[in-house]
């Protein structure tokens, strides 16, 4: 549940203001699998300049820059989206926002956390942020994914060609969240809310929309049955080479858009069968997010099947850098 803890007085109002109908179920530790599948398969120039030291001053800890890709910076859509547990981190929360796209009324503006001191000065919603797509219409989706990946495509390759590799590795960590997020079985439905509601009547006996097997035990909401946080699942790219999405940042940014959605259609299309994960699932105790070894299996072809694309990102952007 989004529910922000700071001090008395300022981050007092904050609470009364964010209310846990914000709340999502995220990929888990889904995004620390997908990306290290797809950083494994990247070139050996790129693996043994992400084998430099890096620290960073919030985590303290000294590691490559390529655990801080897989551990931590996969996560920085989060980062900026999510609740503080408490002050000790809101500095870092707002450092991360330089490394995420987001846009208000269709146009790049700097997207504001969600539970850091930026949000106290900002009047209104914040910047959609590059994280969910869930505006109206599928076309709007897609000018939202286009515009955004081709930034990430001119800033990832820019910090590459200029020995940046920390910087390219926090933008490269923020894109890859949302693709990996885009196939989440929860955000698989991001923008598709009537075709989920659809779905959803046709599995009403088994309880996907009664208040407990709901969000925030309203039955109108999201059934607790996408709710998989992916941690036993596995993503393997053993021998898989990646491709180039494009030449120039812009053609980069019009394949990937194509593959992302398609990628969505691919994880749309294992989460519906009624004979695999559909079946698997519905026999764990998924209210809880429980999740067997069978449910894992489907999950297993998502994430392979997206940490493809995440791996093709990378390597395009490195490619550009050239």
């Amino acid at each position: 549940m989004r529910i922000l803890k700071g001090t008395i007085g300022q981050w007092g109002c904050v609470l009364l203001l964010l209310s846990s109908t914000n709340m999502a179920y995220p990929w888990g530790v889904g995004h620390r699998i997908i990306t290290e599948a797809a950083v494994g398969a990247q070139p050996k120039e790129l693996l043994d300049r992400w084998e430099e030291l890096h620290r960073n001053i919030f985590h303290k800890e000294e590691e490559s820059i390529r655990w801080y890709v897989e551990n931590r910076f996969c996560g920085h859509p989060d980062w900026v989206d999510g609740p503080s547990r408490d002050e000790a981190d809101l500095e870092e929360r707002v450092r991360v926002t330089q490394f995420v796209y987001a846009e208000k009324n269709g146009k790049f503006l700097p997207p504001i956390t969600y539970a850091g001191p930026d949000r106290l000065k900002w009047e209104g919603p914040r910047p959609k942020t590059y994280h969910y797509f869930t505006l109206q219409t599928e076309e709007l989706n897609r000018q939202f994914a286009l515009k955004g990946s081709k930034w990430y495509f001119e800033k990832i390759s820019k910090a590459f060609r200029d020995e940046e590799d920390v910087i390219a590795a926090e933008y490269f960590g923020a894109i890859a969240h949302a693709i990996q997020d885009r196939v989440s079985p929860f955000h698989v439905w991001d923008g598709y809310k009537l075709q989920r509601e659809a779905f959803e009547d046709g599995l009403a006996a088994h309880g996907l929309q009664t208040p407990e097997g709901s969000r925030n035990e309203k039955s109108i909401n999201t059934s607790l049955f996408w709710s998989v946080g992916g941690k036993g699942m596995k993503a393997t790219l053993k021998g898989y080479k990646p491709r180039s999405l494009g030449k120039t940042p812009e053609d980069a940014s019009i394949e990937f858009t194509k593959r992302l959605f398609a990628s969505r259609e691919y994880a749309k299309s294992v989460y519906t069968d009624g004979d695999g994960f559909v079946h698997a699932h519905l026999a764990d105790d998924w209210k809880e997010k429980g999740s067997s070894a069978e449910t894992d299996s489907f999950l297993d072809l998502v994430a392979t099947e997206n940490a493809k694309l995440t791996a093709d990102v990378l390597y395009t952007a490195f490619l550009l850098s050239k």
